[in-house]
Parts: C-alpha cells; sequence; structure tokens
C-alpha cells in the first residue's frame, strides 16, 4: 500500500481483537494451523523430501492422500479448497508424473478413486518421516507421559471435531 494510502485517524485500534493469553486455545490452534499450512514449511518439506515437481498442488495432494489413503477427487477438491476443475488438472499432471493412479471406487461403479502408485508412496514415507522428524523437533522436551497426553487430547479433539462436522454436513 503506498503511503498516501494510509489513515491519518490516530484513534485506530492497533491491539488484536482476541485479549493475548497465552492458555487461550483458539490462539494456540490458529498458531499451530498457521505454521503447518505455510508455504514456508510446505516448500521445506517439498525439499527435503526430493519432491520431484516444483508443483505445490501436486504436493499437497500426493499429501493429502499419503494421510488418508485413496480419495474421491471431489473429497481432494474439498480438503485442499479447490475447484474441481483444478483438481482434475492436478491429478492428470500426478498420473502423468507416476506419483498417483485412477482406480475403480470398490462401492460405485461409476466411482474413481485417486490411490498413490508404489513411486506415491515412496513419496508419501519420506513425507511421513519428515513429519515424525519435525514432531521430534519440537517435542524434545517433552516428557513421553506429556507426549502421550498430547496424543490423546489431539486425537480426542479431531475425533470430535469430525462428529461435529459430519452432523452439520447432514443438517438439513
Amino acid at each position: 500500500m503506498a503511503r498516501g494510502d494510509l489513515d491519518t485517524d490516530a484513534s485506530a485500534d492497533l491491539s488484536p481483537v482476541i485479549a493475548p493469553d497465552p492458555l487461550d486455545l483458539r490462539l494456540s490452534l490458529a498458531s499451530i494451523v498457521h505454521w503447518a499450512d505455510s508455504t514456508a514449511v510446505r516448500r521445506d518439506v517439498m525439499a527435503r523430501v526430493a519432491f520431484p515437481v516444483d508443483d505445490m498442488g501436486m504436493f499437497l495432494v500426493v499429501n493429502q492422500l499419503s494421510y488418508n489413503g485413496a480419495m474421491r477427487p471431489v473429497e481432494l477438491s474439498l480438503a485442499l479448497g479447490m475447484t474441481a476443475t483444478n483438481m482434475s488438472k492436478i491429478v492428470g499432471r500426478l498420473v502423468q508424473a507416476g506419483l498417483v493412479v485412477r482406480v475403480p471406487a470398490p462401492d460405485d461403479d461409476r466411482g474413481v478413486l485417486v490411490a498413490l502408485s508404489d513411486d506415491g508412496r515412496i513419496i508419501g514415507g519420506r513425507i511421513m518421516a519428515v513429519a515424525e522428524a519435525n514432531l521430534r523437533v519440537v517435542l524434545a522436551d517433552w516428557s513421553p507421559a506429556e507426549v502421550d497426553e498430547l496424543r490423546r487430547t489431539m486425537a480426542r479433539l479431531a475425533r470430535v471435531h469430525r462428529s461435529v462436522s459430519e452432523r452439520r454436513a447432514g443438517a438439513p
């Protein structure tokens, strides 16, 4: 923004809307999500796993499939906040690169799943190893009991979140 566009009203409140409480769960979750979702972290992981293509969309799809297993293209689109058209293009590039395959959905005669190929699974394994190494660094000073408590609490939070999300999705 050019300096000429500055608001000269000295009464502007520069503080955050939320109070700076180090124990505020919203702040903690936002901090973790923004860190994990950052381009810098993603680029670092891409480099560390020797991702074969400099394409963030392709990396994100391989990452999703590494965590979730085979998915329908529409599920990938929703999970990554992409349009179906964009997802179709990304999946096509991944097929050409040999990182994914399209397979028939076992529960739907017309459905298609996107699954990691053998090469894609190798890359996915590297992604999981980097994620594990990153967590080991972050949690290096934690006791095994503290790590176990975090694992249980985060698993519970994820389970409840999924349940609430599914109820909302099914609500009229």
